[in-house]
């Protein structure tokens, strides 16, 4: 080892996902990893500088590269749900700032300007809403109004990419036009639905499902889609309350997980 680490390389801690693991398989955790929980180091100034770069972050390299140098026993970090990915950027916060944040909110008060408000990082990650994974089996599963039956999954954070590179892409398009390219609204929203899908009536087969998607009426789309978001409401909560101090009522304040934002001292 370069004698040189010795004196800058921190300890670390250790901290548990969200998930605790129970939905990745074998190979995407180090077999030593046991209900999710892992070590993880602090950021070094070159690690946190890629971070914050957005081309590479939508790329998901920077999540492999930051997973080998601050949290190794996670070892296809590009499988980690995207649940997951929010903790982690918690995780490294903590172990490389501390779990104090200042964040600039205004309340949507008469008088409201914009203030500097600190959070306690710390306390989000102490109360992780996890019983779902007690029920996940039968919560994953549900009976579109056909009868069909449909395997949900969580999402991945590589499959929040695509669809947020979608979604921009959808964004230029409106803004350059001015109009609404239907063709990639649809793809937009077969790649949003195929993320939550993990087989149809039995069957995994992507290509299949995604030909099946196309076909069906958008009510039945919906009843996929809105039926994820209410069974995807684990993890931590990212909500924190402030005190306006401006009128001093207390307000909820959504935290904005940006690495170009939330990794600064």
């Amino acid at each position: 080892m370069n004698p040189l680490l010795a004196k800058i390389r921190l300890p670390g801690r250790v901290f548990q996902l969200p998930s605790k693991g129970v939905f990745y398989a074998e190979g995407v955790l180090d077999p030593n990893v046991k209900d999710g929980e892992v070590h993880v180091s602090p950021l070094s100034a070159i690690a946190e500088l890629k971070l914050r770069s957005p081309d590479l972050l939508l790329s998901g390299k920077i999540i492999r590269e930051i997973c080998s140098e601050c949290i190794p026993e996670i070892l296809k970090p590009e499988l980690l749900l995207s649940k997951d990915i929010d903790a982690i950027f918690c995780f490294l916060r903590i172990v490389t700032y501390g779990s104090n944040m200042t964040v600039r909110s205004t309340h949507t008060c008469a008088q409201g300007q914009l203030h500097d408000y600190q959070v306690d990082i710390e306390a989000i990650t102490l109360h992780p809403n996890n019983t779902v994974l007690n029920h996940r089996e039968n919560l994953y599963s549900l009976t579109l109004s056909n009868g069909q039956e449909i395997k949900l999954k969580p999402v991945r954070f590589i499959d929040m990419i695509d669809v947020t590179i979608l979604q921009q892409e959808l964004a230029r398009s409106i803004a350059a036009s001015g109009a609404r390219d239907q063709a990639l609204i649809q793809k937009v929203m077969l790649r949003d639905t195929m993320s939550v899908i993990e087989s149809v009536d039995g069957i995994a087969d992507e290509k299949m499902i995604e030909e099946w998607l196309r076909f069906l009426k958008k009510s039945m789309i919906d009843e996929i889609l809105d039926y994820s978001a209410q069974i995807n409401q684990w993890g931590f909560n990212l909500t924190v309350k402030l005190k306006c101090k401006d009128c001093g009522e207390e307000y909820d304040h959504n935290l904005d997980l940006d690495p170009i934002n939330f990794f600064s001292a």
